[in-house]
């Protein structure tokens, strides 16, 4: 295994991964066929990888375009990124990449037994171009991690891991941990305790019901345990995504919150999920006209405040 390690203080220096840039090419038997349904990787001169071919279902995420995505969206966060130490780690050629920032402006207060330690916010994001790695995104305030995610020397404030399938979205899951570990830093007492609050699936459908998920009038179907009207796709959605957040963050209200905030920042990304009969459903972006996005975002980011001061949101947060 080869390592190349860059350490620097820009989020914008690319320069470790400026010859990682990879590409699906059709796959040819000797008498000139195409392989179907299967495609080999190759760099920027066509030359392949030592990478066994991938499926046309396989999401190939180049690491330059997804970390020059991330760059962007934290230039965009509140998150302050003048001083900050960035260590880029290539493997084996480009197949696999991982990008650590630390936020040396940014400090969080961890309890250890009786003590408190501190150590600023970071940000790890892994990806592969092969099938070795999901890709993944820590945020938190940990001094190292495994990528199994069962050893932290820390805590984390969010976690993602997503296999690398067409419905793989790189640039929401490091979104929602960029926000996540802003509104935690600025909002820490109150997201702490969401993370000790238990809720479960059953609770979560019932707290969308009453109140992202309600529905009147005309469309609108009734569930099967109350007179309550909802939309059902909306709901199918709710509850895919607050199934991904638990898997993550356990089965507590941190999750449904990031589950919420998932919903009102991807207004222009169409989304994907399998309902609980295991059926894929699909529910357009609401818009993909650029200018729309930050109208429809803010109204969404107002249907999300709406539930947060909802008296099933606060009942539970009470328990």
């Amino acid at each position: 295994m080869t390592i190349q390690v860059y350490e620097h203080h820009d989020i914008h220096d690319m320069d470790a991964f400026s010859g990682c840039r990879t590409f699906k090419s059709p796959i040819k038997t000797i008498g000139g066929e195409l392989v179907p349904d299967f495609f080999a990787l190759v760099n920027e001169e066509h030359e392949p990888l030592p990478a066994r071919p991938v499926s046309k279902g396989y999401k190939l995420v180049s690491h330059l375009e997804m970390f020059r995505q991330q760059a962007a969206q934290l230039t965009d966060s509140a998150l302050p990124t003048a001083n900050v130490s960035v260590k880029d780690t290539v493997l084996d050629g480009g197949l696999r990449a991982t990008r650590e920032v630390h936020f040396n402006d940014v400090r969080l207060d961890m309890p250890v037994g009786r003590l408190t330690d501190s150590m600023v916010a970071r940000m790890d994001t892994i990806n592969s171009v092969d099938m070795s790695w999901a890709f993944q995104a820590f945020a938190g305030a940990y001094r190292a991690y495994c990528r199994n995610t069962q050893v932290f020397g820390g805590e984390k404030v969010y976690h993602a891991k997503r296999k690398h399938t067409r419905n793989l979205s790189p640039e929401s899951i490091t979104a929602n941990s960029i926000v996540g570990l802003d509104t935690f830093h600025s909002n820490r007492d109150y997201f702490n305790r969401m993370r000790t609050i238990d809720l479960r699936p059953d609770e979560w459908r019932e707290i969308m019901e009453q109140t992202l998920c309600h529905k009147a009038g005309r469309g609108a179907a009734e569930t099967s345990d109350s007179a309550a009207k909802v939309n059902v796709a909306l709901l199918g959605q709710m509850m895919h995504r607050f199934d991904q957040e638990r898997a993550d963050l356990g089965s507590n209200m941190w999750a449904g919150y990031n589950a919420l905030t998932a919903w009102s920042t991807h207004v222009d990304r169409d989304a994907n999920w399998l309902d609980e009969d295991g059926i894929e459903r699909s529910r357009k972006a609401r818009t993909t006209d650029a200018n729309r996005v930050p109208h429809v975002r803010m109204q969404r980011q107002n249907r999300v405040r709406d539930v947060l001061n909802s008296p099933a949101w606060a009942e539970k947060l009470a328990a």
